[in-house]
């Protein structure tokens, strides 16, 4: 096959125009370093491609203390020799990440990290580096996944341009990058119970009493076979009478009574003392979880404190007389069914030595009237006689106040009160008064018959 084929004269013009051009391209390609084909690259088309993935559990409660382990690896790859393949293997890798800096970022998370910016220093390809993030998630947090955000910063190399006349120095251009990873943090639920109200019965020395806590779930998660308590910090102090109380279910935002037994140990002061509200429970799949000690508060009261506010009193000698003897409750709790009693002794009997007066309240007085006897005394002189309290307290305890003393002075009465203080005298007086009114009476009639003649 034949093509026809004209013949074209080129005009000199035209001709010096294209030859001026190639020879300029020409020296443009050979003397510009950054076209120098074989011996320099202005982009590799490379960089470094940092990837983030947590290591181990990252599930976490709120309230909880983490420390999250975060591993950092390089995936970009070298193609510096692909590009300039005059350089020396390994002499300047593109993809190397330079200087890496981290900063955690809670970004939404529910946390509260304690992590500075920390230097890993160079991550080459394929190279890892390993950063632990420090936090705490909060309290309230609600369950769910978050993302937490690694800022990693860095430099690299992104052109190696030839220098000189000889394109025999190598001067290093860099790039700044920054990448934000998310490391995964999971917050669970839980069940979470929170104190509403505290009330205490018959927490006295030396008695038993029941500390009630209610409470509320706060928690998000469903807790089956929960099983709550209160435990003291001092138990020598308190002892737990009852281990604790079971529940059953326990969902979120359900309340629940929590009723211990406790018994306190005697001659204890008054106050409050720190305990906690604990537990455990079973999940939906069967797995048993403690309960974080909710901090809390056992409050002691001083009980039924009684005192014999009576402190002298006077007798005469051979005589068997009542006495009056006043007590009051100066505790903070009633005595119940408070029965006192006098102790005699060998000078001073009681004649009726036990008086009942009910209940003596908080503050309240009341007295006991007894009748004792002075066997042989000695006048002039106090005998001490003691006294106690036998009351019950708020669930039907029986107590027993500290034992009391007053004084007895054994005298001679004289004067007026010498001879109305003596039966005899009392009994002759009783007679000339009996006299008198007879002759009163009998003065009285005859008048009244000598009226009454005509």
């Amino acid at each position: 096959m034949t093509f026809p084929c004209q013949n074209h004269k080129v005009k000199r013009g035209g001709l010096q125009l294209t030859l001026i051009f190639c020879l300029v391209f020409s020296f443009f390609l050979c003397c510009t370093p950054a076209f120098a084909i074989s011996y320099t690259y202005l982009d590799t088309g490379s960089q470094p491609d940092l990837v983030a993935h947590t290591e181990g559990d990252t599930r976490y409660y709120p309230g909880d203390t983490f420390q999250m382990s975060v591993l950092l690896t390089n995936k970009g790859r070298d193609t510096a020799m692909q590009v300039a393949p005059r350089l020396s293997a390994g002499a300047y890798d593109p993809s190397t990440a330079l200087g890496v800096t981290v900063t955690p970022d809670a970004a939404d998370a529910p946390v509260t990290l304690k992590t500075l910016p920390v230097v890993v220093g160079d991550i080459g390809q394929w190279d890892e580096a390993r950063v632990t993030i420090y936090g705490t998630v909060r309290e309230n947090a609600t369950p769910g996944v978050y993302p937490i955000q690694i800022v990693v910063a860095f430099n690299y190399v992104y052109a190696i341009p030839m220098t000189d006349s000889s394109y025999s120095s190598i001067n290093k251009l860099y790039n700044q990058k920054v990448q934000t990873l998310p490391a995964r943090l999971i917050v669970m639920s839980e069940v979470k119970p929170s104190i509403i109200s505290e009330k205490y019965e018959n927490m006295v020395p030396g008695t038993q009493g029941y500390v009630i806590a209610e409470v509320r779930n706060t928690g998000y998660a469903t807790g089956n076979k929960v099983l709550l308590g209160i435990t003291p910090s001092d138990n020598i102090t308190f002892q737990m009478v009852d281990e604790g109380v079971y529940l059953g279910r326990f969902g979120p935002d359900e309340t629940a009574s929590v009723r211990v037994r406790i018994a306190v140990k005697e001659n204890t002061a008054a106050g409050s003392y720190p305990a906690v509200l604990d537990g455990k429970y079973w999940d939906a799949d069967g797995i048993i979880h403690t309960i974080k000690p909710v901090h809390m508060g056992i409050t002691v009261s001083r009980g039924a404190v009684i005192e014999a506010i009576t402190k002298d009193l006077t007798i005469s000698p051979g005589a068997t007389e009542t006495i009056n003897v006043t007590y009051r409750n100066t505790g903070d709790t009633p005595a119940i069914n408070a029965q006192a009693r006098i102790i005699g002794n060998q000078v001073i009997i009681p004649v009726s030595d036990s008086v009942s007066f009910g209940i003596l309240g908080p503050g309240e007085s009341k007295t006991a009237q007894f009748r004792i006897s002075a066997k042989s005394p000695i006048a002039g002189k106090k005998y001490d006689v003691d006294t106690e309290v036998k009351y019950q307290d708020g669930l039907g305890a029986l107590m027993l106040s500290e034992k009391m003393s007053f004084g007895i002075l054994v005298q001679k009465q004289e004067g007026p009160g010498a001879i109305l203080s003596n039966p005899v005298y009392l009994i002759i007086i009783a007679g000339i008064f009996a006299i008198l009114i007879y002759a009163v009476w009998k003065l009285y009639q005859k008048r009244s018959l000598n009226n009454s003649v005509p």
